[in-house]
């Protein structure tokens, strides 16, 4: 029976034995650390270093082939010319190796030919099912097994290997050595350290997806630029998100450099950054910012208990310090709680006179000279029902610092975990803060980046809880009609004909309607009798708007006309679009004047969009809509599948949530109405993901609470194949 992917991974990190083909007796040399590193670290499995040129290399017995090495190979190590890799994987694959580990470059880093090069040690990973890792890769380290495959001079730097429970994930070898350091330096134990290397079989994802599930592994942390499969990307987090373990991210290429060329708004305001931020919103990843970020987010995850919620009690021996604390833990979104009155008048038997019963709890520098009294305040926080979480802020005093680390010790024990419990010690001596670290409390060394730390736990609880509350989109609760696809894609088929990319307004508004989206009531007419006809049946006021595929943004080509009173102002309104369309664009199709009824003057204008956003696929996004939304650009994305808890965070990230909310006297607007909008929107680009491009709902303008919300613009491009669409 053949292994299956992930235990060949398996193979990977945990070898029984491991070959070094090219491995060389110069153990300074690239082909000589993986070696020299592997004795010095004492791996436990089989060593086969293979050159024909030596008998022996540092006392290991050294083989001329890999067929003439005489047990199986788990891990082949290849430090060989590029030209002479696919040989060497074929015999290799022959011998029953598990995995091979490319450290050669001279593949798609090179160019086309290293390219095509690199292609074939796809195809040959694909055929044969052997797992390869890299090329181009400085290998990998198992710190609990001590596999030491690499050549990296990271191993120079570390005195030991300190195994621990955070995987490290990096795609660059040299980047990810620093991290590696810096993280073993920091205290920050690792389990397995990965750098990627060009991934011509073995990616990013599958290593998050193997350390999910590794006993050894409680916390993942990464350096990513990026993937090319984002669908895979998102199942390894969905994994990750259902088994509890945090992933924390420092991902480059956050801009995009480029302004790309857009029909829509929403395009113009996607981009694949704004695509990776919304995957990592909806998959509970904690992005940090840079590599101390990286090491504090994953320590601080790996030891702090989930809290119940967000409200933080902070005592502390420093009333500068304590300020300090307070202001960055609020800038972070965390809530300095207040102290009622049972809580405070135990403490007031507790502080100095001079100090503070208020948050921050300020016991003043007399805890320098009676230390007990950081305990007995501490254990009345941790009794209180005010907070979820406490954070001592402790002064550098080194003659007190053992009693004060051993009495929290103490005192978190006897609170049984009812409280999380985080430490703020700058300055402090090495000893007890690692003393507390491992007891499972994580001590950070800045006010600021206690907050920052405490700010990803909470988030990361917090994503777990609104999945809890979440409900996936189902079809059902949305009321579909069963003939919607088929509808629209007439609609599709027929712009198809014409040789079409772009639909306009009337047209957009027909696949809207399909999919239950509410729009405004109107008419396409041909001629000033049709629009004069329609305006009667709609009732005054009215809009005209030119309708041409041409012209699809028609604010700026001045072709809307509203609040039309009368039959008179209709008529003058319509040849005046009509002319100011063939001057804006001489030769634009026109299909028409759209009569269009006016939407209230109290409705708030929002904009509902969609976009394809490579790797992922399909984008939602939502914000406040109008001329002005490419500048203002306060908009929220999720990438598709969306759940019903996915549309109201989506409604409650924007900055003008309050305006949906009601000011100045305005009632809150239909949010319930924004949600069933966004949801219909992502059932509709999920049925016609081949088809459709880019989707703008703007404005969506929505009404009071309980009123509803109609589409009164939109526009849709089209997918570049017809081939594609089928009913």
């Amino acid at each position: 029976m053949k292994d299956s992917r992930k235990e060949k991974l398996a193979y990977l990190f945990n070898p029984r034995s491991v070959a070094i083909l090219g491995a060389s007796s110069d153990l300074n040399k690239v082909s000589g650390r993986p070696l020299a590193y592997m004795l010095r670290f004492q791996y436990p499995g089989n060593i086969y270093p293979i050159n024909p040129k030596y008998p022996q290399i540092a006392g290991v017995k050294c083989y001329p082939s890999i067929q003439e090495v005489p047990g199986e190979i788990d891990v082949l190590m290849m430090i060989i010319p590029a030209e002479e890799i696919l040989s060497n994987l074929e015999s290799g694959f022959q011998k029953g190796v598990k995995a091979a580990v490319i450290i050669s470059g001279g593949f798609a880093e090179t160019g086309e030919e290293g390219r095509r090069l690199q292609q074939k040690v796809t195809d040959f990973a694909r055929r044969t099912g052997l797992l390869v890792y890299g090329p181009n890769t400085t290998g990998f380290v198992s710190l609990a097994t001590r596999n030491v495959a690499t050549f990296s001079q990271a191993l120079e730097v570390v005195e030991e290997l300190v195994p621990g429970q955070t995987g490290l994930i990096t795609q660059s070898g040299a980047f990810g050595a620093s991290i590696f350091v810096r993280a073993m330096r920091a205290g920050l134990g690792l389990s397995h350290w990965a750098a990627t290397g060009n991934e011509a079989d073995l990616e990013f994802c599958d290593f998050l997806d193997y350390m999910v599930d590794d006993p050894q592994t409680r916390v993942i942390a990464g350096f990513l630029a990026g993937v090319e499969d984002g669908q895979k990307l998102m199942a390894a987090l969905d994994h990750a998100a259902r088994r509890r373990k945090p992933v924390v991210l420092l991902k480059v290429g956050s801009t995009d450099a480029s302004q790309r060329a857009a029909v829509s708004h929403t395009g113009a305001m996607m981009g694949s950054a704004r695509a990776y931020d919304a995957v990592f919103r909806q998959k509970g990843v904690i992005v940090a910012q840079d590599i101390q970020e990286l090491i504090d987010f994953s320590m601080a995850l790996g030891k702090t208990p989930s809290p119940k919620g967000k409200r933080i009690g902070i005592l502390t021996e420093s009333g500068g310090g304590g300020v300090l604390l307070t202001e960055r833990c609020s800038e972070m979104g965390l809530e300095v709680a207040e102290i009622f009155g049972s809580t405070q008048e135990k403490l007031k038997t507790v502080v100095p006179s001079l100090g503070s019963v208020k948050n921050p709890v300020d016991l003043t520098g007399q805890s320098l000279s009676n230390p007990a009294l950081v305990k007995e305040a501490l254990e009345v926080m941790l009794a209180s029902d005010d907070f979820d979480i406490i954070v001592p802020l402790f002064l550098m005093s080194k003659a007190t610092a053992e009693k004060k680390a051993k009495d929290l010790w103490q005192a978190f024990q006897e609170q049984k975990g009812s409280k999380t419990l985080v430490v703020c010690w700058p300055e402090g001596p090495r000893q007890w803060i690692q003393y507390l670290m491992e007891k499972g409390i994580f001590v950070a060394v800045t006010p600021t980046r206690c907050a920052q730390a405490l700010s990803a736990v909470v988030r990361y609880a917090d994503f777990h809880r609104s999945c809890q509350e979440g409900k996936d989109l189902e079809e059902e609760s949305l009321n579909l009609a069963a003939d919607r696809k088929i509808k629209a894609l007439a609609v599709i088929e027929e712009a198809k004909r014409q040789g079409r990319n772009t639909l306009n307004e009337y047209e957009a508004k027909k696949i809207l309607q399909a999919y239950g989206i509410p729009t405004t009531e109107e008419m396409l007419a041909r001629s000033p009798e049709e629009a004069l006809a329609g305006a009667r049946r709609i009732g005054y006021p009215v809009a005209a708007k030119l309708m041409s595929p041409d012209i699809p943004h028609k604010t700026e080509a001045g072709v809307v006309a509203l609040d039309i009173p009368s039959e008179e102002r209709l008529r003058e309104k319509y040849q005046e679009v009509l002319n100011r369309g063939k001057k804006f664009h001489p030769g634009a199709r026109i299909d028409g004047v759209l009569i269009q009824e006016m939407v209230g003057e109290q409705g708030i204008e929002t904009i509902v969009g969609l976009s394809q956003e490579p790797p992922f696929g399909p984008a939602l996004l939502f914000g406040l809509g109008g001329i002005f939304v490419e500048v203002l650009k306060d908009v929220s994305i999720r990438v598709l599948p969306v759940t019903r808890m996915d549309a109201r965070k989506m409604i409650s990230e924007i900055r003008g949530f309050k305006v949906l909310q009601g000011i100045r006297g305005r009632k809150p607007a239909d949010r319930e109405t924004i949600v069933q909008v966004l949801l219909k929107t992502a059932c509709l680009a999920a049925e016609l993901k081949e088809a459709v491009a880019e989707i703008d709902i703007n404005p969506l303008i929505v009404m009071e609470e309980s009123k509803g919300a109609k589409a009164v613009d939109a526009l849709i491009s089209l997918a570049p194949s017809p081939a594609i669409y089928h009913y």
